[in-house]
């Protein structure tokens, strides 16, 4: 098991980089909420690059803090256009690929490699 880590970089007016690793519980789940918010301030038609550092599942107590601050993510959910995944783990892969479906006009994409997840974020986004 790594060390818990949520690190949030604002890398341009509209994209983000997160790196996760490890079991995220609730209090970082409220400080990486709050981050999050500060860092998207002004954004907008943004992208996200996730890197999954060797990330678990998170806590029930981060869950529900996701869910008390549900308003304000979906809030910052409609900031973004696209987002990026590297991850080697399946189930996060399969969940990326859920929730790409479920939310319209909101895409992601699961790479292997965090240079193949730059390079199709640095393309013009698909035509609806």
């Amino acid at each position: 098991m790594s060390d818990p880590k949520f690190e949030v970089t604002r890398e341009g007016p509209n994209s983000l980089r997160i790196a996760i690793a490890g079991q995220i519980d609730a209090a970082l789940m409220e400080v990486a909420l709050q981050q999050m918010s500060t860092e998207m301030e002004g954004m907008a038609h943004g992208d996200v690059l996730m890197i999954d550092e060797g990330a678990e599942w998170p806590t029930l107590g981060a869950i529900g803090v996701e869910l008390r601050h549900w308003p304000q993510m979906m809030a910052m959910l409609h900031q973004l256009d696209r987002a990026a995944l590297v991850s080697h783990n399946q189930f996060f892969r399969n969940a990326a690929a859920l929730e790409s479906a479920l939310i319209p006009g909101y895409e992601i994409r699961s790479f292997n490699t965090e240079a193949s997840a730059r390079e199709w974020l640095s393309t013009a986004p698909e035509a609806a």
